[in-house]
Formats: C-alpha cells, structure tokens, sequence
C-alpha cells in the first residue's frame, strides 16, 4: 500500500504536470487543479496527523502553504504572476512542508527546504524566462526600444556596475568559486530590464469587452466615474458577473469598446521542473559550491 509519502508525490506531480498543460495550451490553470491539488494535500496531512496523534504534522503542512501563497501573491501583486500560479504556490508549499517534515526531501546543509525551492527556481526560471522573453520580444521593434532606452538612465547604469561588487570582493577574499556564482548576478539583471520590456510591450493586448474571458485581469485598474470596478490585483481576474457589468457599461459609452488585459508569461512548467529537484536532486546553490570548491 502506497505510504502517505507516496501519495502525496504523485499528487504534486500529477497536478503539476497538468497545470503546465493547461497553462501551455490555453495560458489558464483551471480552478479545479489548483483547489484539488491543495485540498487533496491538507486532507492526506490531516488524516495522518490524526491517526498518528501528532497534530503539527498538519500545520507543518498548512503554514509552508500559506507561506508560499503570500509569496506567490507578492509576486502577481507586482505583476510577476498569473493568479492560477499563486495558486499552485499554495499546493507546492502543502507538499513540500508535509516531506520535509516526513524526514522525505534530499538532505541540505546551508539551506532549509523552503529557501531551496526559491534558490532552485531561479536556477530553472532564467533559462526558461530568457528564451521565452527572446521568443516574444524578437521582432517587436517597441521591446528593443523599450529595453535599450533603459541604459540612457544613469541609475541603471550604475547599479549594473555596483552588481559586480560582490564578485570583486570575493575575488579579493581568495573565494573565487563564490566569484563565478556572483558573476551571475550583472547578466540576471540585464535579463531583468529585457523581461521588464518584453512585459510592457508584449505581454500586454488590447481585447474587445465582447470577447473578455473569465480569469482575464486587467493590465490597470478600470474606473467608472471615480469608482473602481475592476481591479489589477485582483487574484481571480474577471468573474462572470463583472464581465457582463462591464459589457453593459461599454454599451453605454461609460468606458471603452475595448480594454488591455494582462497576458503573462507561462509560469507552470518551472513551477513543476523547480518541485523535481527540490524532491529528487536537493539544493542546487550546494551542489555548484560542491562543484567549484
């Protein structure tokens, strides 16, 4: 019979891989993933917690998963994030809090499991943001004017300059293996300033009222007369009813026949990649010092 352990694995897996289907084939996470990955990880958690009489195995469970929601929130709060990855958040850190506590992630000396899947994210999402960035952003004349118009300002230019700080000081510390890994920090924020570009001219787009979608989000806050009716913060986008509130007030002439939305970018599958080597490989910030000391 499959432990508590297992089931929880292929839980997450089964649930991460088809959020990233849906996500790469209609740019939405359907609710009934999100809600059931959660809900299937916090009722596992809870029976074991109750069979075992140990009750924070439960909340070992609960507190990483509204840890990593607040994150994941803080992140579509800023415009990183699709409300359905913040979602998914909350499953992931259920998951990962349950494991860790079950003695069942791969050991780690420097960092705790929770800094391990952020550390690891950004091993899994540079790549994948860079390329697909440069997929959306070649042969959009406004994201080149966009991205280079950022180096005309002095403070951008100078704090790409002061990024490489921490490599000269570890160079001068005779920590050179920490050098190489510093040396990452100045290209990340090049990345940065592309992928800021890319958000403002290509992953915005302007969709006629008649054709908005539940889970659309608007790229800015729509008023009416002073009073805002839909918000860019709002997790959950357009429901069914402020969709039709706002048909009937573009029929009106009150706003626009057509408004911008958000598109972003598809954040599922490092979602996913980043939950397999936290399970199976550990912290990769270990694994390179191990290999460059």
């Amino acid at each position: 019979m499959l432990s508590f352990v297992g089931l929880v694995i292929i839980v997450s897996l089964v649930s991460l891989i088809m959020a990233s289907f849906f996500d790469l084939k209609t740019g939405e996470i359907p609710e009934k993933v999100n809600y059931g990955y959660v809900f299937l990880i916090l009722a596992f958690s809870a029976f074991d917690s109750i069979s075992s009489g140990d009750a924070s195995l439960f909340l070992s469970t609960l507190i990483p998963g509204a840890a990593f929601f607040i994150v994941g929130y803080a992140l579509f709060y800023f415009g990183q994030w699709g409300g359905g990855d913040v979602k998914l958040m909350a499953g992931i850190g259920c998951s990962l809090g349950y494991l860790a506590y079950a003695g069942s992630l791969p050991a780690v000396f420097l960092f705790p499991y929770y800094v391990t899947y952020f550390v690891n994210m950004g091993f899994v999402a540079f790549p994948y943001v860079v390329i697909y960035g440069l997929i959306l952003g070649i042969g959009n004349k406004k994201t080149g004017k966009e991205f280079l118009g950022y180096f005309g300002d002095m403070k951008t230019r100078l704090f790409l300059i002061f990024s490489l700080m921490p490599s000269v000081v570890a160079v001068s510390l005779d920590l050179f293996y920490i050098a190489v890994l510093y040396l990452m920090i100045p290209p990340m924020l090049v990345a940065a300033l592309y992928l800021k570009a890319v958000e403002k001219t290509a992953l915005q787009e302007d969709v006629l009222v008649s054709r908005l979608r539940e889970g659309d989000v608007p790229a800015e806050d729509l008023f009416v007369g002073g009073e805002k009716i839909a918000s860019k913060r709002d997790i959950e986008g357009f429901g069914k009813e402020d969709i039709e509130g706002i048909r009937n007030l573009a029929r009106e002439g009150k706003i626009p026949e057509s408004i911008t939305i958000k598109k972003g970018i598809k954040f599922a599958p490092v979602l996913f990649l980043t939950y397999i080597t936290v399970i199976y490989a550990g912290n990769f910030m270990e694994i390179a010092f191990r290999a460059l000391a």
